[in-house]
């Protein structure tokens, strides 16, 4: 098994959990996107220093990425009121992920 292998079911595995820790109320939205990308960041660092190449692992972290924000929108689908608009829901959502991604704080 490769480094990319074995790095991508690791985070897979690992991201999983943090998710199933954060749908049981055990962390809020700041804490567990911030934890994913500590994850996410750890991961990339390590096959840094293997050596890999950087365009394999630009694609790594996109995919894991990925795989911490879809979860967390289905989670806002989920407990949107019923008059709130499933399509706006899912875009906010996807907005609100992102900002605390990069920014590692709530937007104001």
């Amino acid at each position: 098994m490769d480094k990319f292998t074995f790095a991508e079911g690791l985070g897979e595995t690992i991201i999983k959990s943090q998710h199933d820790y954060f749908a049981a109320g055990h962390s809020d939205d700041l804490n567990h996107i911030t934890n994913l990308k500590r994850i996410i960041v750890a991961i990339s660092e390590y096959l840094k220093s293997e050596g890999l190449p950087e365009n394999g692992i630009n694609t790594l972290i996109d995919n894991l990425r990925q795989l911490c924000k879809d979860p967390f929108i289905d989670s806002c689908l989920a407990n949107r009121d019923e008059d709130e608009d499933k399509q706006e829901v899912k875009e906010d959502s996807e907005i609100y992920f992102d900002y605390i991604y990069e920014h590692e704080e709530y937007p104001e």
